[in-house]
């Protein structure tokens, strides 16, 4: 693979990533109450997550990947992002910090997504003694996880579900 081929690889990922971020935070804006923020980086890849979200019963501090792999792994996650969504998830009842994961796969026509808590994915991978999550667990729930149902009109997903079930995660 040549220099030029590894660029357009890496541009490509980093738009499918901007598409599922884009695409949740239309989604937002279907759900009643709800007021969000993008996080800026503040220089170095300091940045906690990529948004703020604050509800009428529960605050999210939300991370956003999309992955063409058949697993989550948390090298995915910076170690700042990894600290912020603990430290969040830790400091008030009503604070969770999730993950939301696309898993887009147009060879097998797959694109799932779903949201679930750093800090329990944690305590999964530590007792399966390994650093990654696959989407068959997700499937089957072997994690405490929300699937996101897209909503095909927009393009968008519904996250009302999740808002319902956040303090199950």
């Amino acid at each position: 693979m040549t220099n030029k081929d590894s660029r357009e690889l890496q541009r490509e990922r980093q738009e499918r990533g901007e598409d599922f971020q884009a695409e949740i935070r239309s989604s937002w804006t279907n759900v009643s109450n709800c007021w969000r923020m993008r996080i800026k980086d503040g220089g170095g890849g300091t940045r906690p997550a990529d948004e703020i979200v604050l509800l009428e019963d529960v605050n999210i501090l939300v991370e956003l990947k999309r992955t063409e792999s058949d697993r989550f792994e948390l090298s995915y996650l910076r170690p700042d992002q990894v600290k912020g969504l603990l430290l969040f998830d830790r400091c008030i009842a009503r604070n969770y910090g999730l993950v939301f994961i696309s898993f887009n796969n147009l060879d097998k026509g797959r694109d799932e997504a779903y949201a679930f808590r750093l800090a329990r994915a944690l305590h999964y991978m530590q007792s399966k003694e390994r650093q990654y999550v696959t989407l068959e667990e997700f499937t089957q729930n072997a994690i405490r996880c929300v699937k996101l149902p897209r909503i095909a009109a927009d393009n968008t997903y519904d996250l009302k579900g999740l808002v319902k079930c956040c303090k199950s995660l």
